[in-house]
């Protein structure tokens, strides 16, 4: 065998192995210096092979990726006082509901796609034979990688930040909650930083961009900055500034706009962990009066083997009754998630209109302990009060004192995609609640709820 073809030969042997795998691809510097010593090759050639393999050993660890999840979650419910009071003339309800999505995602290097279809219903809802139904898209976003640390996520979105308080994807509620916009997102080792603007229109137009809504519930458009950093092993510093404008209800060309600004300082040492956040609004609400109010949260938590503890507070400010003024003085809690914090019968949920404006304080104690690794039992413990005056229709001030409720919570795991949860909520009400809610004091309002999720990953495929 000439020199030539023993050249041949080796680039051949080469070439299929660095395109076979990776285990023979880390391989060929080796072997290409023993090739070179043999005179078998030139250093020239040995280099140019490496350089070949080390290019397509690049390549196939950036794999094109496309998976197939689905979500199917379907709850059972009874209700006799859940969000109202009962009375003398009300019944319980008991009803099912269901969420069924399927979840596809693609990458490829510097790019993915992810969107999430979603149906929702009550359980005989649309009868046996109806060809009607719910289906809509929950989530459609592309992510742009500029480098492996900077990126756009560009579409329709969920937001979830810090703790879920003020932006979050509001996962009890069966349809969810997503945004549609996009999001500029740096994720560093020590911080991590996401500026989004979101953006709402009624539909298609030549002229006006009109989006009033007939309730406070939605905005015309939103700018949110969240920066989260690690000061040092013990304390961790964020911050969250957003702006979220309003068309006014009289003339489409004016914009109300409402800021929020505050954040969080976290510390934590061994089983012991301890935060305060704090967050201010200004700027004015959608009728053009002036805002002014806070939120405050303090907490403290304790693991001690299978049990963890926390106490802390929400505090919400809110408008004198007994007082006029020219602000606004009652915090709204932007599009977080109050159902995990104020209680899971969701009596104050809808700010301000759930308080009468009167704001809300909420000292509250919850209970964690793992009786193993797929089971673990909850309770959650609050006491509810005005924080400040609200009248009744007779025009007296009430008590501040609302409630006590109690929500027990059993979880089950039963594998890596099937999950059990079994929940019973029970309220003392107080009379001034009734100015709040309607309904009967005297009456005890029961939850309960059976939930089962199942979230396997259908497909997988790699290439």
């Amino acid at each position: 065998m000439n020199r030539t073809n023993k050249k041949l030969i080796a680039i051949l042997v080469f070439l299929i192995s660095g395109f076979g795998a990776n285990t023979f691809a880390q391989n060929n510097k080796t072997l290409t210096d023993i090739l070179v010593q043999k005179k078998i090759i030139t250093q020239r050639e040995a280099d140019s092979i490496n350089s070949a393999n080390a290019f397509t050993e690049k390549t196939n660890s950036k794999n094109r990726n496309f998976t197939i999840g689905v979500e199917f979650r379907p709850r059972m419910e009874y209700r006799d006082g859940y969000r109202k009071l009962p009375n003398d003339t009300t019944s319980a309800a008991i009803f099912a509901t269901q969420r069924s999505r399927i979840n596809l995602d693609f990458s490829m290097p510097k790019f993915k796609f992810h969107t999430s279809i979603q149906d929702l219903r009550v359980w005989g809802q649309y009868g046996q034979s109806s060809t009607s139904g719910s289906l809509n898209v929950f989530e459609a976003y592309a992510e742009a990688y500029l480098s492996d640390d900077y990126f756009f996520r560009i579409g329709r979105q969920k937001v979830e930040l810090d703790n879920g308080r003020l932006f979050s994807a509001a996962n009890w509620s069966q349809a969810a909650r997503a945004h549609d916009g996009i999001n500029f997102i740096i994720k560093k080792q020590k911080f991590s930083s996401e500026l989004m603007t979101f953006f709402n229109q009624t539909s298609e137009a030549y002229f006006e961009t009109n989006f009033s809504p007939t309730t406070f519930t939605n905005y015309k458009w939103l700018s949110v900055h969240y920066f989260k950093t690690k000061i040092n092993n013990n304390f961790t510093l964020t911050t969250l500034n957003s702006a979220d404008g309003y068309q006014s209800k009289t003339n489409s060309k004016t914009m109300y706009v409402r800021a929020t600004s505050g954040g969080r300082i976290e510390y934590e040492k061994g089983n012991f962990y301890a935060t305060l956040s704090g967050y201010y609004q200004y700027g004015k609400i959608q009728s053009g009066q002036n805002v002014k109010a806070y939120y405050l949260q303090p907490e403290l938590q304790y693991k001690y083997k299978k049990l963890s503890a926390k106490l802390g507070a929400e505090i919400m400010s809110g408008d004198d009754a007994n007082e006029t003024s020219e602000y606004f003085k009652s915090f709204v809690p932007l599009y977080g998630v109050a159902h995990r914090f104020m209680g899971t019968m969701d009596y104050f949920i809808n700010f301000p209109s759930d308080l009468k404006n009167g704001g809300l304080i909420d000292p509250y104690l919850f209970l964690n302990y793992d009786l193993s690794k797929k089971i673990s039992i909850r309770s959650d413990i609050h006491l509810f009060y005005l924080q400040n005056n609200v009248k009744n229709t007779s025009g007296k001030v009430i008590d501040k004192f609302l409630a006590f409720e109690n929500d027990l919570l059993f979880n089950y795991k039963v594998n890596n995609f099937t999950k059990i949860e079994f929940g019973v909520s029970y309220m003392s009400p107080q009379k001034p609640l009734e100015t709040l809610s309607g309904g009967n004091s005297s009456r005890t309002p029961i939850w309960s709820y059976l939930m089962i999720t199942f979230n396997p990953e259908l497909f997988n495929l790699k290439n």
